[in-house]
């Protein structure tokens, strides 16, 4: 009669475990939003055309986050800044757009992003 000798695998009792994208990117379910960027603005700052975005409204950002707005009827990704003034504005490297009432609305943070390799959407 042979017996095993050494140690159990690591991954011992983890078999079944799967790795749930929910619950690791969706904090606040009725406040969660994907959106697709369907844009190249983004790819100076790491994001290209075809990541899955994931906005959650119920969480604040702050200057030197990511955020998706809505500027003169186009949702956009942009990265939230503040002037030397301490006025906020957006960013995607290339231009700056300040926030005017009636023609930007700031919907939420960009708390994760998922790079998809196929863009065949």
């Amino acid at each position: 009669m042979n017996k095993a000798t050494g140690f159990a695998s690591p991954a011992q009792g983890y078999e079944e475990q799967g790795i749930d994208l929910n619950r690791l990117l969706v904090l606040n379910p009725p406040a969660t939003y994907f959106f697709r960027l369907d844009s190249d603005d983004m790819e100076e700052m790491g994001l290209q055309r075809g990541s899955l975005l994931v906005v959650d409204r119920s969480q604040n950002f702050t200057a030197n986050s990511l955020a998706l707005i809505r500027h003169e009827g186009q949702f956009l990704c942009r990265l939230c800044s503040k002037s030397e003034s301490g006025a906020a504005y957006f960013t995607n490297g290339k231009e700056i757009i300040y926030p005017v009432a009636g023609e930007t609305e700031i919907i939420g943070p960009i708390t994760a992003s998922i790079k998809i390799y196929d863009n065949a959407y």
